[in-house]
């Protein structure tokens, strides 16, 4: 089972330099839309695709430059004893150390055999496949893996339409499984002789006069004819492969299941016959319900704890998302400008999890964010409510939020989970901000937060050791306070918000004197109030009070409070979508 271990692709449409160590297993490859994804996919395949020749185009090469030639190196490991032949290979055998991730040209004892196969493109637009290692270059010693062994490193591809795998084609997975047992063209050929010696045999209604009609011109012209029949034409009557496909019991074809049935059957028909096992899958969640992307990604080893065979996916589906094991998770990210000239020439890198409970807790609770471009994590659902509602609120009045620019916010669950939830992210190349309160003052908590912003998240807090709903108590102009009661009221019910004023009031305030003769010595046990029995917390809730008061009565807040709010909004332009 050849797995691949290590990939290089240069000057290959939008990818100018990437490095990628695979993992055994599923790898699933996220990216912001025209990050490169589909690109790795077509890489793999076509360096280690079964084929002679490929219609490249000068738009296969990275700014259409010609004068760099595309170059995809894959090495693979996992070699079945064909491919670790001295006598054949012997001049390219490399060696793989799995724990640094280095590729060496010489075989160590205590490290994996591998091979690496190069295209090469250049100008001319011929690709060329040929087996490298630095000795064998430094000799001008050219080999090409024979097509027999070419195929034993073939990934299988099912992309959005894959139904010609459900017939016997050329390269169909049913003409793999078949390969030993049933001989394809001379059953075409036969079933073509069969076709026409039964339409020999079947009478053409009408056809007489036709024949009597051709025979006497034919004698008038001195033609020689003899006596004329209307038979199949030999050569124009020839099954060709795909002729023959699955049915089912109705005998309707099974190239006519829907797109999510025909996807589920060929990949398990992939897993059986594909001697590589190395398969590759186009959006993963396409024609797909949730029930069967389950059904999908097992067949493909999301749960897998020996994988059997090694699968690179793409998707925008946070269902799928959620299905995986953290591990199995790869981000594809262009590097900036300034990151190409002083850390890495690479124009992309792909960040990886490596699996915890805290990573594949983050997977399934923010799903959603992963696909975003930048990423706000709230303390917990008053301020990710707070931040969302801030964007509705942008939205009615025709102004760009934040999602707008490709940003997503995302609950960290509270506690101090949303340390990690931030760090995690940040750790996969997103820029990471966190909005979080500030009534926790302990010498942990702020060792948390400086650890926090050490790896590379940006803090927003309210600071004057508030919680959110103390800032917008505290930061309120007077006469907004009987506008945050009455929400308050409107969402948890009068009755309820009375007594909860009365208890944090000790008896002094209750909802009608907050409506009707708003004080300052309110502030204190109406923040308390709101905290302690959650007006606001859960994500709807905070959405309509930053929605209908926060965002249109802005002006009627501190700065301080403003501020912080803006400065939210400017990192999002600063870090989202360049528009």
């Amino acid at each position: 089972m050849s797995q691949i271990r290590h990939i290089n692709i240069r000057n290959f449409r939008a990818i100018k330099e990437l490095e990628w160590l695979p993992k055994p297993g599923l790898n699933c490859l996220i990216g912001p839309g025209d990050s490169g994804k589909s690109s790795v996919l077509d890489a793999i395949d076509l360096a280690l695709g079964a084929r002679r020749s490929y219609p490249f185009t000068d738009a296969d090469f990275f700014e259409l430059d010609t004068n760099c030639p595309i170059e995809i190196c894959i090495t693979f490991g996992a070699l079945s004893d064909q491919l670790k032949s001295i006598d054949t290979y012997g001049m390219f055998l490399r060696s793989f150390n799995s724990t640094l991730g280095k590729i060496s040209d010489e075989p160590k004892l205590d490290e994996e055999i591998v091979l690496t196969l190069r295209l090469t493109v250049g100008a001319d637009l011929n690709p060329d496949w040929l087996l490298y290692s630095e000795r064998a270059q430094a000799e001008s010693i050219e080999r090409r893996l024979p097509w027999k062994h070419r195929e034993l490193v073939t990934p299988a591809r099912l992309g959005v339409t894959s139904n010609q795998h459900l017939a016997w084609g050329n390269r169909s997975v049913l003409n793999k499984l078949s390969e030993a047992s049933f001989d394809i063209t001379s059953t075409l050929a036969q079933l073509s002789r069969s076709a026409r010696e039964a339409f020999s045999e079947h009478e053409v209604e009408d056809i007489d006069n036709v024949l009597t009609q051709v025979k006497t011109v034919a004698n008038n012209l001195g033609v020689p004819v003899g006596e004329l029949k209307a038979l199949l034409d030999v050569n124009s009557v020839s099954l060709s492969h795909g002729a023959i496909s699955l049915h089912d019991s109705n005998n309707t074809p099974l190239r006519q299941l829907g797109t999510g049935s025909s996807r589920l059957l060929i990949s398990g028909l992939q897993k059986s016959a594909s001697a590589s096992k190395v398969l590759i899958v186009d959006e993963a969640e396409y024609g797909l319900e949730p029930y069967r992307i389950s059904r999908l990604l097992n067949e493909l080893g999301s749960k897998s704890v020996e994988p059997e065979q090694q699968v690179f996916i793409t998707t925008h589906s946070p269902f799928v998302l959620r299905e995986l094991q953290a591990e199995q998770l790869h981000v594809l990210r262009k590097r900036s400008v300034a990151e190409q000239a002083f850390k890495s020439p690479s124009s992309h890198k792909v960040y990886s999890l490596s699996g915890g409970d805290q990573q594949q807790a983050t997977l399934r609770a923010c799903a959603e964010a992963f696909f975003s471009r930048a990423v706000i994590v709230g303390e917990g659902s008053t301020e990710v409510g707070i931040v969302r509602g801030l964007d509705l609120y942008k939205q009615d009045i025709q102004q760009l939020g934040i999602q707008a620019q490709g940003a997503s916010c995302t609950d960290g669950g509270g506690g101090s989970n949303y340390f990690k939830r931030a760090e995690i992210f940040a750790s996969l190349g997103y820029p990471t901000a966190l909005l979080k309160d500030s009534d926790i003052t302990t010498q942990a908590h702020q060792t948390q937060s400086q650890e926090c912003t050490e790896k590379g998240v940006k803090i927003f807090e309210w600071g004057h050791r508030l919680s959110t709903e103390g800032a917008i108590f505290s930061w309120c102009r007077i006469e907004v306070i009987p506008l945050i009661v009455r929400l308050a009221s409107d969402l948890n019910g009068q009755q309820e918000v009375d007594q909860h004023i009365l208890n944090k009031s000790n008896q002094q305030f209750n909802f009608d004197l907050c409506i009707d003769q708003p004080q300052e010595a309110m502030r204190l046990p109406l923040a308390e109030a709101a905290g302690h029995y959650k007006w606001f917390k859960n994500i709807t809730k905070a959405e309509s009070l930053s929605r209908m008061i926060v965002g249109p009565k802005a002006q009627l807040f501190a700065q301080h409070f403003q501020d912080i709010l803006n400065d939210v909004f400017s990192w999002v332009e600063m870090n989202g979508d360049v528009r």
